[in-house]
């Protein structure tokens, strides 16, 4: 069966070590305050070492959806999860980081995958676009602003 996918990515650079980048940007309870579109992110069970099922409550038009998500950890290069479920459309998201200096690189990528031709397109150009206008160069922005405070 073929995947289609949207996808949208940024990347920064942030002056602070990369450990310090990963522990914050990964921590469930720090990331609301980077990411305006997610309203709180509840641990459900760890599955593994890198592995932890979490509900996602994130915020559409106004009103707020809880979707189950596996996000993967692998400190202090890799921080992602995908969307379980939804036979339709699933969400997913990574971030990468890399020493640069005395700085750290953060790659940020989201997208939305869909079996059906064009949905994945339309569900994410609708959504990272007009829905969630900030996008994620504004989320990395402020990422970078806790970091370095």
């Amino acid at each position: 069966m073929n995947i289609w996918r949207y996808q949208i990515r940024e990347r920064l650079e942030i002056d602070a070590p990369v450990e310090r980048v990963y522990a914050l940007a990964s921590d469930p309870e720090i990331v609301p305050s980077y990411a305006p579109e997610i309203a709180r992110i509840e641990v459900v069970r760890r599955l593994s070492e890198h592995m932890v099922l979490v509900r996602s409550h994130l915020k559409v038009a106004r009103l707020i959806f809880g979707f189950l998500y596996r996000y993967h950890y692998h400190p202090p290069t890799h921080y992602s999860g995908v969307q379980e479920g939804g036979g339709l459309l699933r969400g997913y998201f990574t971030l990468s980081f890399r020493s640069c200096g005395s700085g750290t690189t953060v790659c940020h990528t989201e997208g939305i995958l869909s079996p059906i031709p064009l949905l994945a397109w339309v569900a994410g150009f609708i959504y990272f676009h007009i829905m969630a206008r900030g996008g994620i160069g504004e989320e990395l922005g402020r990422l970078k602003s806790l970091v370095e405070e």
